[in-house]
């Protein structure tokens, strides 16, 4: 019986181990946590070659909060467009699909160590004309 516990309690620490450093997506369990900042915002026209980046632009600031001490990870976020509006939001990261929701948005996240890139391609924007369907692109450094 004993040789069983023991058999039984070095293979959860096995097991445990290996979820401690799965990798999915190129990230690990905790590779995204911590205060992020934007460098900056960039809306991409999907219809012309139309780019507007409203940090540049405007004056925007963006940051995101990232708590992974919780499955799943759950996320904040806090936009000033620069121009007196301020969103907050907040959702979850989902690790396997690589995507950041927030609110009702959903990001693709392409992360390297400190720098992080969230891209939504099915967004509007109004590059002067009205709105159209656009791209955003937040690219992101943690601090």
């Amino acid at each position: 019986m004993r040789a069983v516990r023991r058999f039984s309690f070095l293979l959860s620490i096995s097991l445990l181990s290996a979820c401690a450093s799965d990798t999915i997506l190129d990230f690990e369990i905790g590779d995204v946590g911590g205060l992020w900042v934007a460098s900056s915002y960039e809306y991409v026209s999907n219809v012309s070659s139309a780019r507007i980046d409203i940090i540049e632009r405007d004056g925007a600031t963006f940051t995101l909060s990232v708590d992974d001490s919780v499955q799943p990870p759950t996320v904040g976020s806090t936009l000033d467009d620069g121009a007196g509006g301020i969103t907050n939001r907040s959702g979850t990261v989902d690790i396997r699909d690589g995507i950041i929701t927030l609110g009702d948005d959903s990001f693709r996240v392409v992360h390297d160590k400190d720098f992080m890139t969230l891209t939504n391609e099915a967004s509007q924007f109004d590059f002067g004309s009205g709105s159209v369907t656009a791209t955003v692109v937040i690219a992101l450094d943690r601090i």
